[in-house]
């Protein structure tokens, strides 16, 4: 009986861990999956620049975008820190999105950047001037161009969030089912013990 009890409490305790390792490795995907790395859209030297632009997601689709760009001193390597950065963006069908990208905006102070909304899906055309040289500025270009694809739709770019608390239901009542099972199993073994050891008693009064 005791073998019993313990080969059933190390049952019970070896799925309440599996559970217990699954929520927190969904809960990651979900986060992966709302925060995508950005991809290098552009890299062109010009002027006394270097400069490389990076859009999130690496896969930029219709809708919110990020645009971040570094720019770095052609002759040392180094990031300027003291210019002023526009992004352009214009559609095939003529739209434009435009804004400044700022330090402030960034995560990374190296970086300049911009939260920008792309409408529709095709080929955009990205310009990124920067301007240096403090009060009589001058300006530098650089061109490229960003295939956006279709917005996906709400269900699937939320079918991890969503299903995550169905996954956690499962394994909850997975782990319910299986200490039920456990339980019942217990009790069917201290029955069939006990009516093995009635003969023998009854075997023992007679005598």
């Amino acid at each position: 009986m005791r073998t019993m009890k313990k080969h059933r409490s190390k049952l019970i305790g070896r799925y309440r861990r599996h559970s217990l390792l699954l929520a927190p490795l969904l809960l990651a995907l979900c986060s992966r999956a709302q925060a995508d790395g950005g991809g290098v859209a552009l890299h062109q030297v010009a002027g006394p620049f270097v400069v490389t632009v990076f859009i999130a997601p690496a896969a930029p689709r219709a809708g919110p975008i990020d645009v971040s760009v570094l720019a770095q001193d052609r002759a040392n390597g180094q990031a300027a820190l003291d210019v002023e950065v526009f992004v352009r963006l214009r559609s095939a069908s003529g739209m434009i999105v435009a804004g400044q990208a700022t330090r402030e905006a960034s995560r990374n102070n190296l970086l300049y950047s911009a939260s920008m909304n792309l409408p529709e899906a095709g080929r955009w055309e990205l310009e990124v001037t920067i301007r240096h040289g403090g009060q009589g500025k001058r300006a530098i270009s650089v061109l490229g161009q960003v295939s956006v694809a279709a917005p996906r739709s709400l269900l699937l770019s939320y079918w991890q969030i969503l299903s995550l608390p169905w996954v956690i239901v499962t394994l909850f009542a997975t782990n319910q089912w299986l200490k039920g099972r456990a339980a019942s199993r217990g009790r069917r073994n201290r029955v069939a013990a006990q009516a093995a050891t009635r003969p023998a008693s009854g075997r023992t009064s007679t005598r």
